[in-house]
């Protein structure tokens, strides 16, 4: 019976999670930085069909503090048309030199898709 109502309340958890409802999605879930790397870049992609849409983007430390080195996403705003993909680059600074070489470092990416204002009135 134990086993009956494990297999249940499992089965009705995975059937609940729903998918993000995003606009400006990642071509990724992860973002591998390697130290010889310069730079990497992540592709941003609006699959809204008729909106276009600002994409902030930021990084934050493992205490979920935004972050300005050792590493930098560039560019910090920019404009997507609808159906229209962009790309982010992740730079190093000279302050990565700080990290520690025998562990790897983690780092958030963050994007907020920011709507375009409606014309029409009292609607947010």
């Amino acid at each position: 019976m134990k086993k009956l109502h494990f297999y249940l309340i499992a089965l009705l958890t995975m059937v609940s999670a729903t998918p993000a409802l995003a606009a400006v999605n990642l071509d990724r879930t992860r973002i591998i930085y390697h130290a010889g790397d310069k730079s990497v870049s992540v592709m941003l992609e609006n699959q809204s069909k008729t909106l276009p849409y600002l994409a902030q983007v930021w990084l934050e430390n493992a205490q979920g503090e935004k972050i300005t080195s050792p590493l930098v996403a560039l560019p910090p705003m920019q404009r997507i048309d609808a159906g229209e993909k962009s790309q982010i680059r992740i730079l190093q600074l000279p302050e990565t030199a700080g990290l520690p070489k025998d562990r790897e470092s983690l780092f958030y990416f963050n994007v907020r898709e920011v709507p375009p204002k409606s014309d029409m009135a009292n609607v947010m």
